[in-house]
């Protein structure tokens, strides 16, 4: 009798172990890996929450603002932390930030990145709309090099066009609108590709 009970409890205790091949207990996911079962039930406002507040814990010390409006996360990393006036190379400080950032920007995959650099409204027109397409351009390769799908990056200039302070008289407002804007959304191609892939 003890024999049988033994062996029963035995058994119980290794069935309730297995786990079939496609039900990938939640707690071995990484954070950026769908735990919500199915690609096909993919929660997309979730998935944004939850870089988003991965982000917010890696960089809101260093002065780097977040938000999701909709259906986009937006990441404003300040121009006095970014860029010198009429120059496209980056400060020394904002190699830390980016290298936070990187590693969730890979982590998260179903999402697509978009990077706009921004000017103040001083000088040229046409010189400030070039340098904030190289700022964009040098903070999209950075990431790529950080290992960023180079696929689901994209980068463009805006200028002095979209400023975070729109009367800006000092120089440090002028400093604010030489910012880097990260624009983070869900990309269905992503989503879509996966779920084949998975056979989902």
């Amino acid at each position: 009798m003890k024999r049988f009970i033994f062996v029963f409890v035995l058994g119980s205790l290794m069935s309730g172990c297995q786990t079939s091949s496609d039900q990938t207990p939640k707690w071995t996911m990484a954070p950026g890996e769908v735990a919500f079962g199915s690609l096909a039930g993919f929660d997309r406002k979730q998935y944004l929450i939850e870089q988003h507040a991965l982000l917010r814990s890696k960089v809101l010390d260093k002065g780097v603002e977040s938000e999701i409006k909709g259906d986009t996360l937006t990441v404003n990393i300040p121009g006095n932390i970014a860029f010198s006036p009429n120059s496209a190379r980056m400060n020394w400080n904002v190699h830390e930030i980016l290298d936070r950032i990187s590693p969730i920007l890979k982590e998260y995959k179903y999402t697509s990145i978009l990077v706009f650099g921004h000017s103040d409204s001083k000088g040229d027109r046409d010189v400030n709309q070039l340098l904030s397409e190289q700022r964009a351009r040098i903070i999209r390769e950075y990431f790529i090099n950080s290992g960023v799908n180079i696929l689901r990056i994209t980068s463009r200039g805006l200028g002095g066009d979209d400023p975070l302070i729109s009367d800006e008289l000092t120089t440090l407002e002028r400093s604010l609108n030489r910012r880097i804007t990260l624009e983070i959304k869900i990309d269905e191609a992503l989503v879509e590709k996966d779920s084949r892939d998975k056979g989902n």
